[in-house]
């Protein structure tokens, strides 16, 4: 065991909660208590991450209808600006995306993307690196890449202009479209056919004040059935790509047998009431086959009862998939979610000083609350191994034993309270808080009146949790 040439590197794979998180407390709490030891090196951050913003992705369904609504400048935080704090020596970042990580000799190759972004420019504290590839060494690593949703709309797809594109493209859709299919029956599919439903078809109607607000969804969504996979066309009622005035029919497809099979069934069913009062049709029991766009940009989707529907806009609320693919198959699950030690944060496949954090981790429940629980417990063990390697160093031949005795994990217990709040109406919703059903009021005071936009800017700037703790 010798000690490291240069800083020791501890490298963050990933720019969102996790990552920003990890990297702000880090420099914050733990790198002042290293260096314990004659022998021990200097430690630096490096945090990679293919994106420049954090996407406050929670006001996703907010953020699809309207970028009055919901700006682009308040949904994506440029997050380098905060990282200015820290020394040049302490902190380094490098916008790119990792493309394998080799175990045995601590390497990571790195493409690195050309920071042609204004955040990226206006970054100091960093080292200009060239586009390309790039070998990284490691003392440490923290796997924090995240999960990707299968829409553009709802989550980063590397570099935030991607979203940013999609965002913009699918709400000028919205102005001609006359309908949409939302494929998913959980929390997002679920908020994102009542955000539309109540922002974007009121303010439809409010410009055709002579339009029925309660006008059939069925009989409009009987013309856009094809047993034939004929597509429905893709022009606007008349032909024209003039803006439509009358209201979207929305159609959400939920694969099981009611809507938030993850909450109680009350809650489901009052959510599936309050969606159907607002105008939106609802397929239970169904499962998306295929989605294919069409040369007419126009999307057909084959299910699986041989319904095949064509519709103007369509969006993928079915769950995210890990941003793992740079990883060896034997540190995945099944499924690809990495496997971590639930209770330390090690990857323990993956040799010394390996940690995983957030919804890339085989073992989170894919509730942001965990993120920031999680987070002390990982820096805690972290600066143990650190401290651990240290003393070892410093005693080749023995000795020490005491201090490495008095070393310490804590464990991560995650709360297993239910927590969802899940905004439809404009003055409500239906939600959990800490396993307390919330009537319609508590839920948009909580969540539907802004989504929490606000509380970005704490997550980038501090790294700390924007709820309270409970």
């Amino acid at each position: 065991m010798k000690p490291a040439r240069g800083p020791a590197k501890i490298v963050i794979l990933g720019g969102s909660y996790a990552g920003l998180s990890v990297a702000h407390q880090f420099l914050q709490k733990i790198i002042h208590t290293l260096g314990t030891t004659k022998t021990s090196p200097k430690y630096k951050v490096i945090l990679v991450a293919p994106n420049t913003h954090l996407y406050w992705n929670i006001a996703g369904p907010r953020a699809i209808c309207s970028a009055k609504l919901c700006p682009n400048k308040r949904a994506f935080v440029p997050f380098l600006p905060s990282f200015e704090m820290y020394p040049e020596e302490v902190f380094e970042f490098i916008q790119g995306e990792a493309i394998s990580v080799d175990f045995h000799q601590r390497t990571i190759d790195i493409d690195v993307i050309p920071n042609s972004g204004p955040a990226a420019k206006a970054f100091t504290t960093k080292v200009e690196e060239p586009p390309g590839p790039k070998v990284l060494d490691f003392h440490a690593l923290i796997i924090a890449t995240g999960s990707a949703a299968h829409s553009d709309l709802l989550s980063l797809h590397g570099q935030h202009e991607r979203t940013i594109e999609a965002l913009d493209t699918f709400r000028a859709g919205l102005v001609t479209a006359s309908s949409i299919i939302i494929v998913g029956g959980g929390a997002s599919g679920v908020e994102c056919a009542g955000q539309i439903a109540t922002f974007v078809n009121r303010a439809k109607r409010k410009k055709a004040p002579g339009s029925n607000p309660k006008q059939s969804v069925c009989n409009k969504l009987h013309s856009l059935i094809r047993k034939d996979n004929a597509p429905a066309a893709a022009a606007t009622p008349d032909g024209t790509n003039k803006p439509n005035t009358e209201p979207l029919n929305i159609t959400l497809i939920s694969g099981s047998e009611r809507l938030l099979p993850n909450l109680d069934e009350d809650l489901g069913e009052k959510a599936e009431k309050m969606l159907k009062a607002l105008g939106v049709h609802i397929m239970h029991n169904v499962r998306l086959i295929s989605a294919q766009e069409l040369p007419s940009r126009n999307t057909r989707c084959v299910l699986s009862d041989e319904l095949t529907i064509s519709c103007d806009l369509f969006i993928a609320a079915t769950g995210t998939s890990p941003n793992t693919a740079f990883l060896p198959e034997n540190l995945l699950d099944a499924t690809g979610y990495v496997v971590v030690e639930p209770q330390f944060m090690r990857v323990p496949r993956a040799g010394d000083r390996v940690y995983a954090i957030g919804s890339c981790c085989a073992y989170d429940r894919k509730n942001i609350l965990d993120v920031w629980a999680a987070v002390p417990v990982l820096l805690h063990n972290l600066r143990n191994d650190l401290w651990e390697w240290e003393i070892r160093v410093q005693n080749p031949y023995g000795g020490g034993e005491d201090k490495l005795e008095a070393l310490q994990d804590v464990w991560f217990e995650p709360d297993e309270r239910v927590t969802e709040l899940c905004p439809i109406t404009r003055w409500g919703g239906v939600g959990v808080l800490y396993d307390y059903k919330l009537p319609g009021l508590a839920v948009w005071f909580l969540k539907g009146r802004d989504y929490g936009i606000k509380k970005a800017k704490k997550v980038v700037a501090y790294g700390s949790s924007p709820f309270p703790k409970k």
